[in-house]
């Protein structure tokens, strides 16, 4: 019998959601009556498909349309992307797999290599990164402030930063491409079905944004900005087992846990996006694009639990346990001195990107284009443990006299302590394990600990092309000189947490108390 080495219950959440996208009336803009922009008014006679028929119809012709093997996700309407982050709206894509933080799609895999080995770009300019290398994580981008993303499975000479696993270009709407006057909104909420599994993180969240897009009456001169908001809650009842060693009752051998980590688990994210596009085409020979976009991403996570060290402590398993198929799935333990554990995580990043892109036509034939990019992040973090016990270093407190145990039908073990855990008298700050010894003269000094990495990453580009058209058997020929400088450092320092009132043990001021509201029912028989 196979058992697994931990159970994770997520919740799952009811949504409610309304979106609105409003075409404001405007006079008529000049047109090439020979061609229609993508959501452009069309003339009289012209048939023009909408909605998600004509978002699929796009993201086809783009793949039809481009030398390279790409992926193409292309937005039904500005705001219309359903989903919480561009990195959801990729996780659909054939041939990505995205990895999960706390439950959200977080970085891109493509083709089964790390995201490290990815590059993304936003309008074709590289993006800094929150991570310890190059993989950007892409919840940081609402998907409502996106017109959609082109993934290269291969090389391209046109692309700046790309990487052996593939390229990700994001990219935000064009005012004049998109020819119309336009004002979005939408919001959603969600309420998880576990609850409010800790206190102070809110079982309940929403989304909200809002796109205006226009362009003046010559049609030269277009402008677009978005702003987009979200309070993300997730909560998990979370079971670990620290593997399975074997025991024996004198005739028999099987297999029992080795220690257990049960939590409460409850993650808070808000994140704040802004987007803007200013755009002029004077001529046909001139066409200058600036764009800037602005994120503000906070991540505050609490996870209470225990951490049982039964075989892999100084436990003692008592006559009389129940084997079932190899695997001791009843039984009583005595000895056992938990651990309380409180962590609490903060993570604040801040992204700041834009760019400055012009195209010059000399000639019907020749184009020159100057592409200037920066790229700005700031992330800082705080993991913080604290731990509780009934005494400080091991075998010192009260222990458990008996902890009865017994395997759940679908994994994880249900508890039946001796113990009163809610008991703020019984259970302290304090080092219950002996953890850490500080310096080798002050033992046992390890009642928390806090770790606070720090990432600064900030990119320039300079891009300079010019493309020459041709007739014949050759279409065209495009050159080009890429210049970029980037700085990133990593500055990630962690730090043994000591009481004050070391040596003695400090009870948790009642301030910081919480009613016992049996949080943790689920491995309690």
């Amino acid at each position: 019998m196979t058992m697994p080495a931990s159970l994770r219950r997520g919740a799952s959440a009811i949504a409610l959601g309304f979106a609105i996208t409003t075409f404001l009336p405007r006079a008529a803009m000049a047109q090439d009556p020979g061609a229609i922009a993508e959501n452009e008014a069309p003339a009289d006679g012209d048939i023009v498909v909408t909605g998600i028929r004509s978002a699929i119809n796009n993201s086809v012709k783009a793949k039809k349309d481009n030398t390279s093997i790409v992926e193409v996700i292309s937005s039904e309407d500005i705001g219309k992307l359903p989903d919480q982050s561009i990195a959801e709206s990729l996780s659909r894509l054939p041939g990505l797999a995205t990895q999960r933080l706390d439950g959200r799609a977080n970085v891109v895999s493509i083709r089964g290599l790390a995201p490290d080995f990815t590059t993304t770009l936003l309008n074709g300019r590289e993006q800094v990164s929150a991570s310890n290398n190059r993989g950007v994580e892409l919840d940081q981008y609402p998907s409502e402030l996106l017109s959609g993303a082109i993934v290269y499975k291969t090389p391209d000479a046109s692309l700046i930063g790309q990487a052996l696993g593939g390229t990700i270009d994001m990219q935000t709407v064009r005012p004049l491409a998109y020819g119309r006057r336009a004002l979005a909104a939408g919001a959603r909420f969600e309420v998880n079905d576990l609850g409010q599994l800790n206190p102070d993180i809110s079982n309940k969240g929403y989304r909200a944004n809002i796109s205006y897009i226009d362009q003046n009456a010559d049609g030269t001169l277009g402008w677009a900005i978005g702003y987009a908001r979200m309070q993300s809650p997730t909560a998990e009842e979370r079971f670990n087992a620290w593997g399975y060693p074997e025991v024996t009752d004198g005739t028999d051998t099987a297999f029992i846990i080795g220690g257990a980590k049960p939590y409460v688990k409850s993650n808070e994210l808000k994140r704040d996006g802004v987007m803007a596009v200013l755009e002029w085409e004077p001529s046909d020979r001139l066409h200058t694009t600036l764009d800037g976009y602005w994120s503000k991403f906070k991540d505050d996570q609490r996870l209470r639990g225990i951490e049982f060290p039964l075989a892999w402590g100084n436990s003692t398993l008592l006559p009389g346990f129940t084997v079932e198929d190899g695997l001791v799935t009843k039984g009583t333990w005595s000895g056992t001195e938990a651990v309380m554990r409180n962590d609490v995580v903060h993570r604040n990043s801040t992204i700041l990107a834009g760019g400055w892109n012009t195209k010059f036509k000399p000639n019907e034939r020749l184009t020159l284009e100057l592409d200037l990019g920066y790229s700005h992040l700031k992330k800082t973090e705080e993991n913080l443990e604290i731990y509780l016990g009934t005494g400080r270093g091991q075998n010192v407190g009260a222990r458990e006299t008996a902890l009865g145990f017994e395997m759940r039908p679908n994994g994880g073990i249900l508890f039946d302590p001796s113990l009163d855990y809610a008991d703020p008298d019984l259970f302290l700050i304090t080092d219950p394990q002996g953890w850490n010894s500080c310096g080798g003269t002050v033992p046992n000094c390890q009642d928390g600990f806090v770790n606070t990495p720090k990432i600064k990453d900030e990119l320039k580009s300079l891009r300079l092309q010019a493309t020459q058209e041709f007739d014949g058997a050759f279409r065209s020929l495009r050159v080009g000189a890429n210049y970029s400088d980037r700085k990133k450092s990593l500055d990630d320092r962690g730090y043994v947490l000591t009481s004050n009132n070391y040596p003695a043990d400090t009870r948790v001021p009642d301030d910081y108390l919480y009613e016992s509201d049996s949080k943790l029912s689920f491995i309690i028989s």
